[in-house]
C-alpha cells in the first residue's frame, strides 16, 4: 500500500477517533489521484469515471468542481480519511430539495476495504444528512454485480426497491443497477 497522506486538515465530520470525512480541497487532489490510481483497475470494474482521471490536474478540475457544488448545495463532496490517509470519497451526488431526498454515492481504495470504514462513515454521513440538510428520503444505486458494496446500505437497513436494468452505459456495455432507500423515519 502506497501512503496518501493528507496532513492535518479540520475535518468536515468526524466519524470516530480514526475516520473523518472532508470537504473537497485542491491541497486533497494528490493524495485523491494517487489512491485513485494505486486501485485504478479495481476501482474501473463499478465505476465509470476511472479513465477519466488521468492526472493529478484532472483531479484538480474536479475538486475546483466538487468546490463548487458543494457551495451551491447541489452536491456534497467528501474524502474518507484514516488516521492521516485517504481512504476514499462519500457524498451526495444529487440533491432534490423538492422532494427532500439525495442519491448518495462513494468508493473506497482496495487496501481499505472488508474493516468498517465505509459503514461507519455512512452512519454518521447519513444521521448529518436527516439531521441538518432536511432530507427525508436517501437513495443508493450500486451496479449488481458489486457484491461488497451493495452489503454496505443493506447492512444499514437500506431497502431494496428493485433493479434498473441496463440503467449505466459504461466501458462499452450496459449494467443494471440495484436502488436501495432509507427513510428518515426508518
Amino acid at each position: 500500500m502506497i501512503q496518501h497522506n493528507i496532513g492535518q486538515l479540520k475535518p468536515f465530520l468526524v466519524v470516530d477517533e480514526q475516520i473523518s470525512l472532508h470537504l473537497a480541497r485542491p491541497e486533497l487532489a494528490e493524495a485523491v489521484f494517487g489512491a485513485i490510481d494505486e486501485s485504478r483497475a479495481f476501482l474501473r470494474t463499478w465505476l465509470p469515471w476511472v479513465d477519466g482521471t488521468k492526472s493529478v490536474e484532472d483531479t484538480k478540475t474536479f475538486m475546483k468542481e466538487s468546490m463548487s457544488y458543494n457551495s451551491d448545495g447541489t452536491r456534497l463532496t467528501t474524502f474518507i480519511r484514516v488516521g492521516d490517509q485517504l481512504a476514499g470519497s462519500l457524498g451526495v451526488v444529487n440533491f432534490n430539495r423538492d422532494h427532500q431526498k439525495c442519491e448518495i454515492g462513494y468508493w473506497l481504495s482496495q487496501d481499505f476495504q472488508g474493516k468498517g470504514i465505509l459503514t461507519k462513515s455512512l452512519v454518521a454521513f447519513t444521521r448529518f444528512l436527516f439531521k441538518n440538510k432536511g432530507i427525508h428520503r436517501i437513495e443508493i444505486q450500486v451496479a449488481v454485480g458489486n457484491d461488497r458494496s451493495r452489503r454496505v446500505p443493506e447492512r444499514l437497513g437500506f431497502q431494496l426497491e428493485g433493479v434498473l436494468r441496463q440503467s449505466v452505459f459504461m466501458y462499452g456495455s450496459y449494467h443494471d443497477v440495484a436502488v436501495y432507500s432509507l427513510l428518515k423515519s426508518d
